[in-house]
């Protein structure tokens, strides 16, 4: 039987398919590309950061934030109550504190796993940079060939990725808080690219994942409130959606740009309320005139941006000196430095407008941490620039394919062309080696805070950091030494004598250390911990009524203290009363279920008071929270 005629719709509807087959073939090759370099990006970041997996806890922040504190390890209800409402150290970071809840459940308090999330976290965004950076130079240098915008990419993505200022925020495991957050971050920006070049009926599911994954970024870090900003520098360049002049942001056809923006900015504005309160409320916002903020804040600006392409001298401390003044030639050349390169992207907007967006996008992500809203005692900090220099990193990027370009076009000589690109991949690799160097550096305390004291021997808080570190592993000479030098530097920070005073009583000398510890009380009564400290010093003493009355005190200002509790505890155990000893054990199990100290306290309680049945059966639920504590007093229950 002949088979029927072919129609001419179906004749065109094979031609169409014969003519965008080669298309989709290429369109499906350039994906597959891209994923295979965006792995390799990965691998090389995970082998320059693998040393980071050797490292142990260290003694700046990860202490109060994971070894003395059991309210997140876990993921039950109470722990995640815990994660929403905290404020511990300044920081609201729910989102953050789910995956180191996460980190306690599959690790418990081994750092390898906690190193190796971090790890892995770095190793995503990586990958996800180099995506991002692909289409950034995609929409800027359309021109280019497919080979060279990759090539261009995976510079750009190595260049963020590997450089030795990232070494901070993946080496310290209290910086997690940079990784999940810059992980969102760059999620958001992929989204909203992405969504601009879809078909409207699909462009609202895209915008919905950008606004999710800021919302993430926001409760990762609030030092991403900058990203509806962010979305409006790409919205100028390079999605072109709003022209370079002030009267082009005020257009009718500007108003979606700026409308689209809502929500993106009450995500931001509630973020940055919440951290403006967080770090009133707890104590970390810094008193300075304007202009010493104006000092610190162009001092920053340069800093940063120096460091990203001189990252020499590396320190985790640079310390905000005792007096400033933006006068003084460090500040007033910085802001001068500052002032020519913000002038200069401004009037060649047009001619490079990568540059104004560059630039734009630094000073704002940067802003957060820039000085003006300024907390702690840092100058600067190397975990600054995890989101805030990545616009310079896609600059590297377009440098490469501008080489590549003028090789193809004749512009420049092949060898000079092939020698400046040779430079640029020396340049990369060099910062790898460096970064990798620099891991070293965050192995334990005592060798962070050799090298911090190296770099910058003025450094007060580095010698106390120091002496800290070294005292507690019995070299007390040498952390005598370093404390005296961290109070000769900063007689005015009373908060060196609490380490202090306790490093003197183990020496013997208590009287001293008991006196250094009233002085920063007197100095500071909000300070808890010395506080507790110096009950502690009391109780070793043998003056046990003097502690409990301290730790009393304590109680009051923090009711649900779980240290202070598990002290006034085994203070009340060796006066011999029983019953307070029980109900402030209950109270500290109530408070941190998970408390191996409270559940070992009420243990030794019901041995006291001649139950032994009930003792046992405490000490199986310790068994399962902490069983190394178990067998070191097994023998007082048997």
């Amino acid at each position: 039987m002949p088979s029927s005629p072919i129609s001419s719709s179906d004749a065109q509807a094979r031609a169409v398919l014969s003519d965008s087959t080669p298309a989709l073939v290429s369109t499906r090759f350039a994906r597959m590309a891209a994923g295979a370099v965006a792995v390799a990006v990965a691998l090389i970041t995970t082998l320059v950061f693998l040393p980071v997996l050797h490292a142990d806890w260290v003694d700046w922040d990860d202490p109060t934030n994971f070894l003395n504190n059991t309210y997140y390890r876990g993921l039950e209800w109470s722990q995640l109550r815990w994660m929403m409402t905290t404020s511990l150290m300044g920081h609201w970071i729910p989102v953050t504190w789910l995956t180191l809840g996460v980190d306690y459940v599959v690790w418990g308090m081994n750092p390898f796993g906690y190193h190796l999330t971090n790890l892995l976290w770095h190793t995503a965004s990586a990958a996800l940079f180099y995506l991002v950076a692909r289409r950034l130079l995609e929409l800027g240098m359309p021109s280019a060939t497919p080979l060279m915008r990759g090539l261009g990419a995976a510079a750009a993505a190595l260049f963020f990725a590997i450089h030795p200022l990232r070494v901070e925020s993946v080496a310290w495991i209290t910086e997690r808080r940079d990784l999940t957050s810059g992980f969102f971050f760059l999620l958001a920006v992929m989204s909203y690219l992405t969504a601009h070049e879809r078909h409207a009926h699909v462009r609202i599911g895209w915008w919905l994942v950008a606004l999710a994954a800021t919302a993430l970024a926001l409760g990762s870090k609030a030092i991403t409130m900058g990203l509806p900003l962010v979305l409006v520098i790409l919205d100028f360049y390079p999605l072109r959606r709003i022209g370079p002049g002030p009267q082009d942001w005020l257009s009718h056809r500007a108003r979606p740009v700026w409308l689209e923006k809502v929500p993106f900015l009450i995500l931001a504005a509630a973020a940055a309320g919440i951290a403006f309160n967080v770090q009133r409320s707890t104590g970390y916002l810094t008193s300075a005139s304007p202009a010493t903020r104006l000092a610190i804040t162009a001092h920053n600006i340069w800093f940063h941006a120096w460091k990203t392409f001189a990252p020499l001298n590396l320190s985790p401390v640079y310390e905000l000196p005792l007096a400033l003044s933006p006068l003084q030639g460090p500040y007033l050349l910085s802001a001068l430095a500052v002032l020519v390169i913000t002038l200069a992207v401004w009037i060649f907007r047009r001619r490079w407008p990568a540059g104004l967006a560059a630039w734009a996008f630094y000073l704002v992500m940067l802003a957060p941490v820039s000085g003006m809203i300024h907390t702690g005692y840092h100058l600067g900090a190397d975990r600054n620039t995890y989101a805030s220099c990545a616009g310079f990193a896609v600059l590297v990027g377009a440098l490469v394919i501008l080489i590549g370009q003028a090789w193809e076009r004749g512009t420049i000589r092949a060898a000079i062309a092939a020698s400046a690109l040779a430079l640029v991949a020396v340049w990369i690799v060099g910062l790898g080696l460096a970064a990798w160097i620099q891991t070293a550096v965050w192995r334990d305390s005592e060798t962070l805070w050799r090298y911090a004291v190296e770099i910058d021997p003025a450094c007060s808080v580095c010698q106390h950091n120091l002496g800290v570190s070294v005292g507690r592993r019995g070299k007390q000479a040498e952390g005598l030494a370093a404390f005296a030098r961290a109070i000769a530097l900063r007689p005015d920070r009373s908060e060196y004598r609490s380490n202090y005073g306790i490093l003197l009583m183990e020496m013997g000398r208590h009287e001293e250390g008991l006196a250094a510890l009233r002085y920063r009380i007197a100095d500071s009564p909000g300070d808890l911990g010395a506080r507790r400290n110096y009950a502690l010093a009391l109780i070793q003493d043998g003056r046990l009524t003097e502690a409990v009355t301290e730790l009393g005190a304590v109680l009051r200002i923090q009711p649900d203290w779980v240290p202070a509790l598990d002290t006034l505890g085994q203070a009340y155990l060796m006066l011999g009363r029983v019953e307070p000893a029980t109900a402030v054990f209950r109270r500290a199990i109530a408070a941190s279920p998970k408390d191996p100290i409270a559940h070992l306290g009420l243990a030794r309680s019901h041995l006291a008071a001649g139950d032994r049945e009930a003792a046992r059966e405490r000490i199986a639920i310790l068994k399962t929270i902490d069983p190394g504590l178990v067998a070191q007093v097994a023998q007082e229950f048997q």
